[in-house]
Formats: structure tokens, sequence, C-alpha cells
């Protein structure tokens, strides 16, 4: 996640942000996969048992077994078993991966935003003291997320770094700002502030809408009028959407 700061003078310290999101499953995108009985035997099969049971010695005269245990040799390159199943899984397209986010996303309402900060040393020299502060910033208010200033970092190397995650329960729209500043002192002893600004949009997940219909009834001689509302949910995110409680 890139972020805006100062340029008014050479810092060094850097802030780097990354999400940290749920893996989403890995598709196989590999050719539909089947069993060889899908191909022989139909689907009426089970409903005469004399055929069913002959369906052992059948997989047998075909060496279907054969078939399956050759998949598994590492000397076999002719990969003529490659669209048999080798477990009933298989057939989900789902090989047990999980994928890490390659972007930073969408961020919706309800859900909490957590994330991982780095803040880098990328000077030849050591820097020592430094205080970190990290905030929320929304349209109404803004949110401590992290202050070291009681306990404040002794000192970052050359070449290292200091890391740690934040979490905020997201509850307005519209644009968010992730604010991280640093006030450290530099190889040469000169107290320096660096701040840096993330924005991202927080977008509603949901619409809803509702209507009010009502209703005219006579009941001995006595008109009332009866009132019904209707509620109508859309989901109207791109991607997959979950709910925990």
């Amino acid at each position: 996640m890139s972020g805006s700061g100062t340029q008014q003078a050479a810092h060094s310290l850097a802030f780097r942000v990354m999400r940290l999101c749920r893996p989403t499953l890995h598709v196989d995108t590999s050719p539909l996969k089947f069993d060889p009985c899908d191909l022989l035997f139909g689907e009426d099969l089970f409903d005469d048992p004399v055929a069913a049971s002959q369906l052992p010695r059948l997989l047998d005269s075909i060496n279907v077994g054969q078939s399956y245990n050759n998949s598994t040799d590492p000397s076999d390159f002719s990969y003529r078993t490659r669209f048999l199943l080798q477990h009933p899984s298989d057939s989900l397209g789902l090989p047990g991966l999980l994928v890490l986010p390659q972007s930073f996303g969408a961020i919706y309402l309800g859900e909490t935003f957590c994330s991982y900060i780095s803040i880098n040393n990328s000077s030849n020299f050591e820097v020592r003291d430094v205080t970190i502060k990290a905030e929320i910033q929304t349209e109404r208010q803004r949110i401590l997320l992290l202050d070291t200033s009681k306990s404040p970092v002794e000192s970052i190397r050359a070449g290292g770094r200091y890391d740690f995650i934040v979490e905020h329960d997201v509850k307005e729209l519209g644009a968010h700002t992730l604010v991280c500043t640093a006030l450290y002192n530099d190889g040469d002893s000169e107290r320096k502030y660096l701040p840096q600004f993330f924005k991202f949009m927080v977008s509603n997940p949901l619409s809803v809408r509702t209507k009010r219909s009502f209703r005219a009834a006579c009941s001995h001689q006595i008109w009332k009028r009866n009132s019904q509302l209707s509620l109508s949910v859309k989901i109207i995110i791109s991607g997959n959407c979950s709910s925990e409680s």
C-alpha cells in the first residue's frame, strides 16, 4: 500500500503498509476430471441388481485399478491419466491450496481492517528513541491505534525494521486515512518528524430497501387501516461475502 508524506527533508525511516486479510481458495483451472465408469456405464446401471452385481468384474476387465496405480508412477511421462479422478474431491476443482491476496482489495462497512505496518531504516546508521503513532482518520473522528510515546523504540539498526499490527472495526462509510508518524533521532542526533498517509475507501456491502403498504379492512362496520412493511436486502459486492457471529 503506497502512501504520501512530506518531501521537505530526507528521512532515514519509511513506513510500509500491507493489509492482512484471509486467503482465498485456489481454483484449479485444468480441464474437468472424470471417472472412467461415467463413460462406460449409464446412470441406470444400479437399477438392475444383476448388472450391479457384475460391476466389480467389469471394472477388473478394463483394468481401471491398474490405470489408477500407474498414475502415481513417476516414470510415466505420458500423462494419459491426467483427466482421471485420483480422489473424489478432485471433481470440486479445489486442490486445497490457499492464495494470498495480490492487491489491497476493497474494504466494506462492518468488517475489521487489519494492517501489518513496517517502519524501515534505509540509512547507513542507527536511529534511536523512535516514537511511533498510528491513527485512523475519518470525516467525523480520529482514532488512535498505536502510540509508543510512553515506551519508545530504543533503536532501529541500519537496514533494520520495526513491525507491528493494528486493527480497526470499520463503522463509517467514505474516505479513510491511515496516519503513521515517527519521531526519532537521526544519525547526527537531529530530532526528525516523519508523517505518512495511506488512504482507502470504505463501501457499503449491502443495499437495504424498505417498502410500506397500507390496506383498509372493514369489520362490524368499523374501518381499520393496516400497514405492512417489507424489507429487501441485496448484496452489491463483487466478491464473496461471509458473516460471523
